[in-house]
């Protein structure tokens, strides 16, 4: 399975951009809180991946949160944001 995904693919003002681009950052925010989170639980230690991914994840939302407002608010931006999707591994059915 190999899969492409258009996920934006528009243009936006930097308030527009900010907007989804914040959304989608957050939810992978949310994410990695809630599997590390589950790991806590699980294991009683936090998860060292989703940790990091956090990390990083929080540190690209301050970025462009402060790239996009230092723009002039008539700026037209130019999003095009896709997934691919591919097998890595598949697990044989018993």
């Amino acid at each position: 399975m190999i899969q492409e995904i258009e996920l934006i693919q528009s243009s936006y003002h930097p308030e527009e951009a900010l907007e989804v681009l914040s959304n989608l950052i957050q939810q992978k925010i949310a994410y990695h809180s809630q599997k590390t989170l589950r790991h806590r639980e699980m294991f009683g230690a936090p998860d060292t991946q989703a940790e990091q991914r956090l990390s990083e994840l929080q540190a690209i939302k301050k970025n462009l949160i402060q790239e996009l407002k230092a723009l002039d608010p008539a700026t037209l931006l130019h999003i095009n944001g896709h997934v691919s999707i591919s097998v890595v591994t598949q697990q044989q059915a018993s």
